[in-house]
């Protein structure tokens, strides 16, 4: 599709069709962009004071929670520090009664299906799905790719996956975006995804970085050369991007510039990178604190991230504890936006499983198994060999008779029948020496990789 015409009127009639304001969002932040540290707080503090105005009156439970009258309202962004941090627990806990059933468009349910920690599902609106688009598709624009170029997604979520009919298949052709699935890279079928990459010529590719790299390694090992497909940069997102990883890609694309982006379902499209190297929060939608021991650490200082999300009124994530680790930056950056600076220092990262035909498999495809399953908190998926997987969970009162089946029968539909799937109970997972939890383990990953 002509990009002119994918970008300045198929993409904004689709998102208007959906009743999302998104373009009218994007057109503010490229202006909101430019304005002072000061002014963003004040669009910051308004925001605040509606949110809050919505979780006290339109839910049933977050009153209690934050322990004030419904008519309090912050009257500074300090005044935010008042309220209670709020967890995963907390909000499954009590989802049904923190949801605004009010909202405009109405709340819709999404669970976050990501590579570490506790599933949560949760609400969100058309008003946030809108505000993360524009911040993305402005970000996008730092980097010279613009509304309706091409851009192709190395992806998995089951969701995305799960709709590749044929109306799918249309809607990505008129708004110039192809979709490969993460989950079956092999050194069987890397010329496939390298001709489908050279026939659609994208712009700008987005995904998961491990499979990037895994895709540039399998092409560079079969001669394939990635370097004239034409794309521009590559943008990073949903696990930990690695030097070698960056390297990797940038080669194999021809030097271009591989860029880091931080966010997650729950939290939405936190920070992103831009082409002097900083990490911008998008302070437009975003608050951002870090946090120890329950007290705001200084610049420069390693805090858990805790994020409060100014345009989800579907559900207060006010003062949402993330679970990753960063710093807020002390330095203006030079690209001369006023957004704030932070540093991500531990994300989500996921390691493959090696399918008995050859194919790398990613985590994600075997976690999102897993995760489906109700009353399943912690696991581990650990391959010693290619034949056998152990799967360990630590499952609560909610978890079904019969589990253990469906989790065995998942993973025999993604690896092959002939694989021995375990499923073992346990109280813990035990983290390894470093004191992290590592969600997949594969061994013959790691052999297999070094032959790379």
């Amino acid at each position: 599709m002509n990009t002119w015409i994918s970008g300045q009127i198929i993409l904004p009639t689709l998102e208007a069709m959906l009743r999302r304001r998104t373009f009218k969002y994007f057109k503010e932040m490229m202006q909101s962009q430019w304005l002072s540290e000061t002014q963003l707080e004040e669009i910051q503090l308004a925001k605040l004071r509606e949110l809050i105005g919505v979780a006290l009156n339109n839910t049933t439970r977050y009153a209690e929670l934050a322990g004030v009258d419904k008519s309090w309202r912050p009257e500074s962004l300090e005044d935010l520090k008042k309220l209670p941090l709020l967890d995963k627990q907390t909000i499954s806990k009590y989802r049904e009664q923190l949801v605004n059933r009010s909202v405009a468009g109405g709340p819709k349910l999404y669970n976050t299906g990501g590579s570490s920690g506790t599933p949560l599902i949760f609400y969100f609106d058309k008003r946030r799905q809108a505000c993360d688009k524009a911040a993305r598709m402005r970000t996008h624009s730092w980097w010279a790719v613009e509304p309706g170029q091409k851009e192709a997604y190395i992806w998995g979520s089951p969701v995305e996956l799960s709709k590749q009919d044929h109306a799918k298949k249309f809607r990505d052709w008129i708004t110039n975006e192809l979709l490969l699935s993460a989950f079956d890279l092999s050194e069987k079928n890397i010329g496939w995804y390298v001709e489908k990459l050279t026939r659609f010529g994208p712009a700008s590719i987005f995904g998961y970085p491990s499979s990037i790299a895994l895709l540039c390694k399998l092409a560079r090992k079969a001669g394939l050369d990635l370097s004239n497909i034409g794309v521009k940069v590559v943008f990073s997102t949903a696990e930990v991007l690695y030097e070698h990883q960056k390297e990797t890609i940038s080669e194999s694309f021809g030097r271009v510039p591989v860029v880091n982006g931080y966010g997650s379902r729950e939290g939405g499209f936190i920070s992103h990178e831009c082409p002097e190297g900083a990490m911008h929060i998008t302070s437009e939608n975003l608050i951002v604190e870090f946090i120890k021991d329950g007290v705001p650490v200084k610049a420069g200082e390693n805090g858990e991230i805790v994020i409060t999300h100014l345009d989800n009124h579907a559900m207060p994530f006010i003062r949402y504890r993330t679970g990753d680790i960063g710093q807020a930056g002390n330095a203006k950056c030079p690209c001369g936006r006023g957004l704030e600076v932070m540093e991500v220092l531990r994300g989500r990262t996921t390691d493959f499983i090696i399918a008995p035909d050859g194919r790398w498999v990613h985590g994600l495809a075997l976690i999102y198994i897993v995760r489906a399953i109700p009353g399943v908190g912690e696991y581990q998926i650990v391959q010693n060999d290619v034949d056998s997987i152990s799967v360990r969970i630590v499952p609560d009162d909610s978890f079904p008779h019969g589990g253990e089946r469906l989790i065995e029968k998942g993973f025999a539909q993604r690896l092959g029948a002939q694989v021995k799937v375990t499923v073992e109970q346990s109280d813990r997972i035990i983290p390894d020496k470093s004191g992290k939890y590592r969600y997949i383990i594969s061994q013959v990953a790691k052999e297999k990789e070094a032959l790379l």
